[in-house]
C-alpha cells in the first residue's frame, strides 16, 4: 500500500511542497515531510564501558564525529592521524633520517678527592669534646666535622650513635667504658 495515498496523511508544510505528511511523522510533532525536514539524521555510536559491555547511542552526525575523535576504541577512518601521516611529511622524515641529531655528550661525574681524617683520631676528638662539654657539644662538633668535609657521613652515624649510648650510660658506666 503507498503512503501517499493512505487516509491519514496530511501536507507538509514547505513552500513548495505538495508531498504528503504521514500521520506518524505529524503525531511525532513534526510538519515538514522527510524531503524538506531540515533535522540532522541520527545515527548510531557505540559505547563501551567495559569490554564486554557495549551498547549503542543514538546521536547526531556532528556529535558522533566529536565521539569518535574522543574515543579510544574508534573504529573506520573518521579518526585524525598523528605525526608524519597527519601532515603528510615524508620529506621531513627522510632529512631527520639521513641527517639525525647529534648524539648527547654523557657527562663522567669526577671522583671525589676528599681525603677523610681516620675514624679512631675523629672518635677521640668527639670523647674529648664529650668529657669536657656535654653530650650537645660532642654532636655539634660531629656535625662540623661532617659539614667541613673531615669525616663520612658513614662515620659520622657511627658516632653520633656511640655518643648516644655514651650518654644512656651511668657515670660509673662511662668509667668502666674507658678503663677498657
Amino acid at each position: 500500500m503507498d503512503k501517499t495515498n493512505r487516509s491519514d496523511a496530511t501536507i507538509c508544510v514547505a513552500k513548495d511542497c505538495d508531498n504528503q505528511l504521514d500521520n506518524h511523522r505529524a503525531h511525532l510533532g513534526y510538519t515538514y515531510c522527510v524531503d524538506c525536514s531540515k533535522e540532522e539524521r541520527y545515527v548510531s555510536h557505540t559505547v563501551y564501558p567495559h569490554k564486554t559491555g557495549g551498547y549503542v547511542q543514538s546521536v547526531s552526525k556532528s556529535q558522533q564525529n566529536d565521539l569518535k575523535r574522543l574515543d579510544r576504541r574508534s573504529v573506520g577512518s573518521e579518526r585524525a592521524a598523528k605525526g608524519i601521516f597527519a601532515d603528510k611529511s615524508w620529506d621531513r622524515w627522510l632529512e631527520n633520517y639521513y641527517n639525525p641529531k647529534p648524539k648527547k655528550v654523557k657527562r663522567t661525574p669526577k671522583p671525589s678527592t676528599v681525603i677523610f681524617i681516620p675514624y679512631r683520631q675523629a672518635f677521640q676528638k668527639v670523647i674529648d669534646e664529650f668529657d669536657n662539654g656535654g653530650y650537645s657539644s660532642a654532636c655539634e662538633l660531629t656535625q662540623s666535622l661532617y659539614s667541613d668535609d673531615k669525616i663520612s657521613l658513614i662515620h659520622k652515624s657511627k658516632i653520633m650513635n656511640e655518643l648516644a649510648s655514651l650518654q644512656m650510660m651511668t657515670s660509673k658506666q662511662r668509667k668502666f667504658m674507658r678503663k677498657l
